[in-house]
């Protein structure tokens, strides 16, 4: 299954059927992004002879070259031509990019239908249509049609990002290129008229520069098969969800958006997923929240959180949002040994806090985290850290981050962070991102991580 879509992921060849020379055009800004990529790039538009110093030919039968991957980026009414004769020269994957399919009526559907019949029985496969295509970082594969200076993009790493709806699909690009959160590649599914969200969970369980999978469904192409394929996956590949439809008004909406049908209960939806191990988001933040978070730290052994802090209201704040059921991830605070506490009071001033959460007061310094992180990860009754950081006291420098980068690549107890720091924080954030820490810039946000990894390692021992 994986080498059906390798020429989708990894081509050495890339057609884009359509490309025009108007910088005004989508299709040119999709040749633009292309430009960039580590494949041979074959323009083909039969009015034009070069574009962008590339030579442009007529038809992708013209291109003299064998062509992996093909981007049809053409009205609905002309993509399924332009798909047959991407079958006659042999393309393995095409996507379709232009809307005006199922989700427009009887008459698309009708196109629709005429795409599938069109690689019937050949090895030709289809992403889309009404679809922003793919983005893989690691070999500059780019197809979107926005301009990479209004929508950032972010660097090669670990999370692999599935998407029914291009929009969401930006929205979290722009967001990881923000928080200097990489990914291992994003797929607009669009349509599924052929390639579909099942397919690429199997793709994606044997990729091993995926450590996590993050999805947005309007609608499941088959669920009880999804439910089978991803029973074994979680087990050692984690699962983040965004499913929409889960009212009868956003079923309906669903519907006009990409033809989906989502009207099953989602009380059983969600009790079905919680069975299978994939942890649910509720909203596009949340869904890279817990992704990059179950990418780097895959789970924590329990539920007992000590939170670390130079500020005690931020303290009080994280230990409501630690245990409150209604307004918190209803995990436990740990309670710290006394050995703990005697170790804790030697490298903390004497009018600080060594019970949970720990106040490290303002005159908190690289150092003092260094030693606190130290002592907290050997307590036995520790399974995971919220290290609230502030960056205004005057002794926390930038040596803060080789701090936590050492102390988290320990092997000891999991630590995340959540930052405070006006300009300064941007910074500091990108920076544990970049050693792979996840780093959050509020309480709640790291809190709520904390939540799914728990759930995650319960679920990891209910399974053992």
């Amino acid at each position: 299954m994986k080498d059906a879509l390798e020429p989708l992921f990894r081509p050495k060849s890339v057609a884009l059927i359509g490309a025009s020379a108007n910088p005004s055009k989508l299709s040119h800004i999709a040749l633009r992004n292309l430009s960039k990529g580590k494949f041979r790039l074959y323009p083909v538009n039969p009015r034009e002879t070069e574009i962008l110093g590339l030579r442009c030919y007529p038809s992708v039968l013209d291109v003299p070259d064998p062509i992996d991957l093909a981007v049809v980026s053409l009205p609905a009414s002309l993509s399924v031509e332009a798909t047959k004769e991407c079958v006659r020269k042999g393309v393995r994957a095409v996507v379709v990019t232009s809307s005006g399919f199922r989700e427009s009526g009887p008459e698309g559907a009708g196109l629709e239908q005429a795409l599938v019949e069109s690689i019937k029985g050949t090895p030709t496969r289809i992403l889309g249509p009404n679809t922003m295509g793919i983005l893989v970082p690691s070999i500059g594969l780019d197809t979107l049609f926005i301009p990479k200076e209004r929508s950032g993009r972010p660097g090669a790493g670990q999370i692999a990002m599935l998407s029914q709806s291009g929009a969401v699909s930006v929205s979290f690009l722009e967001k990881a290129a923000a928080s200097s959160t990489g990914i291992s590649s994003c797929v607009g599914l669009g349509n599924k008229c052929d390639i579909e969200e099942n397919e690429l969970l199997r793709y994606f369980s044997k990729d091993i520069e995926t450590k996590c999978v993050a999805l947005y469904l309007e609608s499941f192409s088959y669920g009880r098969e999804f439910l089978e394929i991803a029973r074994p996956m979680t087990r050692h590949k984690p699962i983040v969800l965004l499913k929409s439809g889960r009212t009868e008004s956003g079923s309906k909406a669903a519907g006009l958006h990409t033809g989906a049908i989502a009207k099953s209960s989602d009380r059983l939806i969600d009790c079905a997923l919680r069975q299978v191990g994939v942890i649910r988001a509720y909203d596009e933040e949340e869904l890279i929240d817990l992704a990059k978070a179950l990418a780097y730290v895959g789970h924590i052994k329990g539920d007992r959180i000590c939170v670390v802090a130079s500020a005690g209201g931020y303290g009080v704040i994280a230990a409501d949002l630690v245990e409150s059921r209604e307004r918190g991830a209803g995990l436990r605070m740990a309670e710290l040994s006394d050995r703990t506490q005697r170790e804790l009071r030697g490298v903390m001033p004497d009018f600080s806090s060594t019970s949970n959460p720990v106040d490290l007061t303002a005159g908190v310094s690289d150092e003092m985290y260094d030693s606190v992180l130290g002592i907290l990860q050997k307590d036995p009754g520790v399974d995971a850290i919220m290290m609230s950081l502030e960056l205004q006291p005057p002794n926390v420098t930038k040596g803060l981050i080789k701090v936590a980068e050492s102390r988290y690549a320990s092997g000891k107890v999991p630590i995340v962070i959540s930052a405070f720091g006006g300009d300064y924080l941007d910074e500091m954030l990108g920076e544990f991102e970049n050693r792979g820490v996840p780093a959050y810039p509020s309480i709640w946000r790291a809190v709520r991580a904390l939540g799914a990894l728990a759930r995650r390692g319960e679920y990891l021992r209910r399974m053992k």
